[in-house]
């Protein structure tokens, strides 16, 4: 529990300066601040109050994905705050039907959580717009009015993504592209443990998901959209090569460190390419000496060449031979990056690129096509799904916490269940830092909103200034910190209710009675039927295990037979990349919980798989990247050992999905051996499969453990993954 509290605590405090978003707050406090201005000038304030109210709502929802789905999600979600602003005021003078409307908007925002947190926001939009209104109930005239002034408020927001899109048209593909390129440099120069792989991981399914965001998956692609594309498919190449030659350093290092010293101009070369395409892509123009880096990536090939021919000089055949090897690897990552580097030289992501850049022209594959979301809503339907769960959670907290308020009439009782929208999550953790998050913003929002219009007294103008400028800080901390997050939104609804005359003070104590209600009443309820992360960790885990072994099956048909097709390798490699991202995410959110039973299948064996098969990824992606040395089907041992391998791992998942120990295990270790004798020890087959084998006895182990302790589970967690921001 103590550990529970402190992470609660830490996550409560901690401040993303990266995500600390400044450009972003003014840009979206001017939507919100314009029409409050224009409103006053032209005696139409309570309308630029709505269009303003609606801009704020709607400016929230802006994920940072490609601006083509942006403005459409934008839309969608201006569209449902319209709707429901409409039916909240229509409905808002009878309790009964408001609160029951109110519940269903809630649970159908909830479900939409299965589709990922950007499209919950969107969700979220609707049932927002309805408690915002429902206190001023309308009859239907003057509904629809207000309805369509929150809708162009929406289109006000829209307005201003637009115009950016017409400045920066590729922004968020170029910014997710560079952050790839950029975690591949720092990885490569970093030369302690391979588990530092999982920013570049997180940066590769950012990346992909960015382009897939930006045109579709099935959309002809067009010239800038396909050269991203490129620039994403040389990175991966290069990572194949790169961890190859990571894993082979570390063989080479205890029995030749000279040998060893030859690889470094290489790490180094390979370092400086990676970041001057980074660095194109991130400030628009090329900034590297061209001629430098292509003399180092040349330099970093001629080292290793000499070493190789020092060896042989010197009748060490088997490491010459071991380094001959190696310096293919070198010369691809040479001819990858140097394309990388032709393209940021040439083009830095705005505009079309020259024609020539693009050689690989994919057709789309339908296959390939992400499910729709009906079809993952439908799925979500049962108490199993932590979505359903979340969804039922959240109607009845927010129904609860309206009918509360209208029972006992509180004043701005709407932020009984405004708070519960805001702070309710799936999770223990997240519910329980914005919890306390949303308490010390609402103190602090409310104290400094007060001190300022006791001091100044402020006007009509006055009061639109003062809500633009905290407008500034909800969208710049919305993503660095909830508190201030959460503090800049109250004291923003202190000042924008003020133009109806409401004194300060009285409206900032209501406000501070109801959201401090609203937030106990979420605690309170998420701890009567909590969703416990370890819960689901045994299916987690389960999944990245049969999509390692997807990725090791589709691999090893590929050694057995050079010349079969490798599209299915590449899904299954992605597929398995995303299911380690989630299991990651998953383990740091049930470290965030209170330990219950110290017995049985917990974050501890998770983290211990996970660590485990990270080593098996490295074994995987090494053999993917001396696939293309293969001139030959595999030998018979090979064969035996993949399908001992796929039951192995068969095996695991189903362990691990029973909460039980593995049976006992094919053989790995013998076959292996065998394996071994048949091709040569130091062949890539042998060396990579040895690590593949080893891996998965590990995890074998770690599943037949009980539960270790929280401390040791804490003590071996891997890193903040961005699935938890």
């Amino acid at each position: 529990m103590t550990i529970a509290l402190g992470r609660i605590v830490l996550g409560t405090v901690q401040f993303d300066r990266g995500r600390f978003q400044l450009l972003r707050g003014i840009r979206y406090a001017l939507g919100v601040g314009i029409p409050l201005f224009v409103g006053i000038a032209t005696g139409y304030t309570i309308e630029g109050i709505a269009i303003s109210g609606g801009a704020t709502m709607i400016g929230l929802t802006d994920s940072g994905v490609p601006y083509r789905g942006r403005v459409r999600a934008m839309l969608i979600a201006s569209a449902a705050a319209a709707v429901s602003t409409f039916v909240g005021e229509v409905t808002g003078s009878y309790d009964v039907l408001a609160v029951a409307l109110l519940g269903l908007w809630s649970f159908g925002a909830g479900m939409f959580i299965a589709l990922g947190v950007p499209t919950y926001f969107v969700a979220l939009m609707a049932p927002l717009s309805m408690v915002l209104v429902a206190s001023y109930p309308a009859d239907a005239l003057h509904s629809a009015e207000r309805a369509g002034l929150v809708f162009v408020g929406g289109l006000v927001q829209i307005a201003l993504v637009l115009v950016i899109w017409r400045m920066h048209a590729r922004l968020p593909e170029r910014a997710a592209v560079a952050r790839l390129y950029r975690a591949m440099a720092v990885w490569i120069t970093d030369t302690r443990d391979a588990d530092r792989r999982a920013p570049v991981r997180a940066a590769f399914d950012a990346a992909r998901e960015t382009l897939d965001l930006a045109e579709g998956r099935l959309a002809p692609p067009s010239p800038a959209g396909e050269t991203f594309r490129t620039l994403v498919d040389e990175a991966d190449r290069t990572y194949l090569d790169l961890v190859a030659l990571r894993n082979a350093r570390a063989q080479l290092e205890a029995r030749d460190p000279v040998a060893v010293e030859a690889l470094a101009p290489a790490r180094a070369a390979a370092a400086g390419a990676l970041a001057a395409v980074a660095d194109a892509l991130e400030s628009g123009r090329w900034r590297g000496d061209t001629n430098t880096l292509r003399a180092r990536l040349d330099t970093a090939v001629g080292a290793l060449r000499d070493e190789r021919e020092r060896q042989r000089a010197d009748r060490e055949m088997a490491l010459g031979n071991e380094l001959g090897a190696l310096l293919k690897r070198v010369a691809s990552v040479r001819a990858e990056l140097r394309a990388a580097v032709d393209i940021a030289l040439s083009w830095q992501g705005e505009g079309s690129p020259p024609e020539d850049l693009v050689r690989r022209r994919r057709p789309r594959r339908t296959e390939l096509l992400t499910r729709g979301a009906r079809p993952i809503l439908r799925a979500n339907l049962t108490l199993r799904s932590s979505a359903f769960r979340h969804a039922v959670r959240l109607g009845i907290t927010v129904a609860a916490g309206a009918a509360l308020y209208r029972a006992l009439d509180l004043p701005h009782g709407y932020w009984v269940p405004l708070t519960v929208l805001f702070i309710l999550r799936p999770d223990f953790g997240s519910t329980f830092t914005r919890g306390l998050q949303r308490c010390m913003g609402t103190v602090a929002g409310v104290v400094l909103a007060t001190l300022l219009a006791a001091a100044f007294h402020p006007g009509p103008y006055a009061l639109a200034f003062l809500c633009t400028v905290f407008a500034v800080g909800i969208f710049a901390f919305l993503l660095a910190n909830y508190a201030l997050f959460t503090a800049s939104v109250s004291a923003f609804i202190v000042f924008l209710v003020a133009f109806g005359g409401i004194p300060e003070y009285k409206a900032a104590l209501s406000r501070l009675i109801a959201s401090l209600i609203g937030a106990a009443l979420t605690l309170g309820i998420y701890a009567l039927w909590p969703t416990w992360e370890r819960s689901t960790l045994p299916e987690t885990t389960a999944e990245l295990i049969e999509g390692d072994r997807a990725f090791l099956s589709a691999l090893l048909a590929c050694w057995l037979d050079p010349g079969s097709p490798r599209e299915e390798l590449s899904r299954a490699r992605a597929r398995a990349r995303v299911a380690r991202t989630n299991t990651e995410a998953a383990v740091q959110r049930a470290l965030g919980e209170p330990a219950r039973n110290r017995m049985g299948f917990g974050a501890a064996q998770a983290t211990g798989v996970v660590a485990s098969l990270r080593r098996f990824a490295d074994g995987c992606l090494a053999l993917e990247a001396y696939l293309e040395d293969a001139e030959s089907s595999a030998p018979p041992e090979a064969r035996a050992l993949a399908e001992q391998l796929d039951s192995a791992l068969a095996e695991l998942a189903g362990a691990a999905r029973e909460h039980r120990a593995p049976a006992s295990l094919p053989p790995l270790r013998e076959t292996q051996q065998a394996l071994s004798t048949r091709v040569g020890a130091t062949a890539p087959l042998a060396d990579e499969t040895d690590r593949i084998v080893n891996s998965v006895l590990v995890a074998a182990d770690v599943l037949s453990r009980p539960e270790a302790s929280r401390d040791q589970a804490a003590a071996a967690a891997p890193g903040p993954s961005p699935a938890t921001a």
